[in-house]
């Protein structure tokens, strides 16, 4: 551990995880065990969850602080009526990408067409592979779109798809790669769609005024400058307390993931979160397009 915490007590404070702990989540882990929330006065607790879909909703109903989501997601939620609101990001640029395999005869989006493209989350990934099409004169029927979770890279080498989005940069492409598959990839923000933050934190609406969230705000961003200064001993304590991390694989994920976490956490860009809710409404993503202030905002310490 980099620093000791302070001894005595300290508020609890819950952040629930978007799924397994990942590399994605450093800067959470870089605040802990840099005894940045202890210095605020936190005991915060950073938890996976038993099923993926329910963070935001443990947050809505008041069963969680925060909860470890996705900027692409975030307005189709509050569209179901969740009411919650973007208070921090983790990773400030997308890491979707449509992967196909060296061995797909795939080359360039054009390719794509009259081929299987595997798709992990229904909705707003299919939002993102039909505008991709659309910049290169494709749409949605020219494809065939198939449900598979989050199994996509077997199904990649079996050949029952040809592409899949949802392969993220830092990980199941660095995969391909390590599996000598020559990976091919194609990203969103090159490819019709506007530019997002991928990995957020997000809380109810009725819970901004909470006095312990920038508190915990003000800890994140420190965490994140220690996590810089100190990345090898951060990540040794990630590894000693998490041992399921120490792979290959991982390793090379947290180098490749350093450079795309938000030096500011709790710093919005609002005309990104503006243009992105423009594209879901123009896509029929979502019905209703709501005010910055309902649905992203950046909190003063």
């Amino acid at each position: 551990m980099l620093f000791s915490p302070c001894a005595h007590a300290a508020d609890k404070f819950n952040v629930i995880l978007d799924w397994f702990v990942d590399t994605n989540h450093a800067a959470l882990f870089a605040a802990q065990y840099c005894g940045d929330y202890a210095a605020q006065g936190l005991d915060v607790s950073i938890l996976p969850p038993a099923d993926p879909d329910s963070p935001p909703r443990l947050v809505a109903a008041g069963q969680a602080d925060l909860a470890v989501s996705y900027q692409t997601q975030l307005n189709m939620m509050d569209d179901h009526g969740l009411g919650l609101v973007r208070v921090a990001t983790l990773v400030n640029r997308p890491l979707n990408t449509v992967m196909a395999l060296g061995d797909s005869g795939i080359k360039t989006m054009e390719d794509l067409k009259g081929r299987k493209i595997g798709v992990s989350v229904g909705g707003v990934e299919e939002a993102l592979l039909g505008a991709m099409l659309k910049s290169h004169h494709l749409s949605l029927d020219d494809v065939t779109v198939v449900k598979v979770n989050f199994q996509m890279l077997p199904a990649l080498m079996s050949h029952q798809l040809d592409a899949a989005i949802g392969a993220y940069s830092n990980y199941e492409v660095i995969e391909a790669q390590q599996m000598g598959r020559a990976p091919i990839v194609f990203t969103p923000q090159t490819n019709g769609v506007p530019l997002y933050d991928e990995l957020i934190l997000v809380a109810s609406h009725n819970k901004l005024g909470d006095p312990r969230l920038k508190r915990f705000l003000t800890a994140l961003k420190q965490g994140a400058a220690c996590l810089a200064a100190h990345p090898d001993s951060v990540w040794a304590d990630l590894v000693k307390d998490h041992p399921e991390m120490d792979t290959a694989l991982n390793k090379a994920a947290w180098a490749a993931t350093l450079p795309l976490l938000a030096p500011d956490p709790a710093a919005l860009d609002a005309k990104r979160y503006m243009a992105f809710q423009d594209f879901l409404a123009h896509e029929g993503i979502i019905g209703t397009a709501l005010p910055i202030s309902q649905f992203a905002v950046q909190l003063e310490p």
